[in-house]
């Protein structure tokens, strides 16, 4: 796995970030519709347990708000496995929906935007891949494994949302407003807050992109984060305990597992 780079957003100090969005968060909540608003958590690149992984499991435990984690299939051996359950925890399983992520998460076209499943690939090729790939997250994680898949980098083709309905598969997770549109059957719920690859260099700026991201999520009553703990430090990581707890005390932001929305 390559090295994933700090977004310049948690290169600001955490005191100063907190007292930020503590001032900005009245004018938030002035934006979230009398009906409320959907609050989900989609946590990326899952499949080597670390330091990074633990803290951001940590803090989701402490504020008992549950996580999708999309996993990626050939990250994960038995050795792996064991690993992150220790650290879910078996009290806290009901928290966290471990779905499918990939296969590799690994490039496949040679020129234009990264897709491991995009338009060079065959489709015999795709429903072998993702076949194989949700076999052994049934076999590694049994009951704890969702039929939901996320692609990497939240896009995949036609051809593979189709597989993906013919394989069982209840949901797909990509970014919001992304082409092409799902397959009939195949319901998408899509991230619209980026929490770690926020790309304004200027670390001001990025607190500003964020503030945007929130508030043109919360106006739509649906907002989903996406995390990718690989690029998480220890401000990040205050910073979103500081968000869990926040999104929890303010009344029309209603925290739900994916599973919830999608059944809806």
């Amino acid at each position: 796995m390559s090295y994933r780079p700090i977004s310049s957003i948690w290169k600001n100090n955490i005191s100063d970030l907190v007292d930020t969005f503590e001032s900005w968060w009245e004018e938030l909540e002035m934006l979230i519709p009398e009906k409320g608003c959907d609050v989900f958590f989609r946590a990326d690149d899952i499949g080597y347990p670390g330091k990074q992984f633990s803290m951001m499991i940590d803090v989701f435990k402490k504020n008992k708000v549950p996580l999708a984690l999309a996993v990626v299939p050939s990250w994960l051996n038995e050795d792996r496995v064991q690993k992150i359950f220790e650290k879910l925890g078996p009290d806290d399983l009901s928290l966290w929906c471990m779905h499918q992520h990939g296969y590799r998460h690994t490039n496949r076209e040679k020129i234009g935007k990264k897709f491991e499943f995009g338009p060079s690939r065959d489709y015999n090729k795709l429903t072998a891949e993702i076949t194989k790939g949700k076999q052994k997250l049934n076999k590694l994680l049994g009951n704890n494994m969702c039929p939901i898949f996320t692609p990497p980098w939240n896009r995949c083709t036609s051809e593979t949302m189709t597989c993906l309905a013919e394989l069982g598969f209840i949901a797909i997770s990509r970014c919001i407003n992304v082409a092409p549109y799902p397959v009939e059957g195949l319901p998408d719920l899509p991230i619209n807050i980026d929490l770690h690859t926020i790309k304004e260099e200027n670390p001001k700026a990025c607190i500003k992109a964020l503030m945007n991201q929130i508030e043109h999520a919360v106006q739509t009553d649906y907002a989903g984060f996406m995390l990718h703990h690989q690029r998480m430090n220890k401000t990040s990581i205050k910073f979103l305990d500081f968000l869990l707890a926040r999104i929890s005390e303010t009344p029309r932001l209603r925290i739900q597992d994916i599973r919830d929305i999608l059944h809806k």
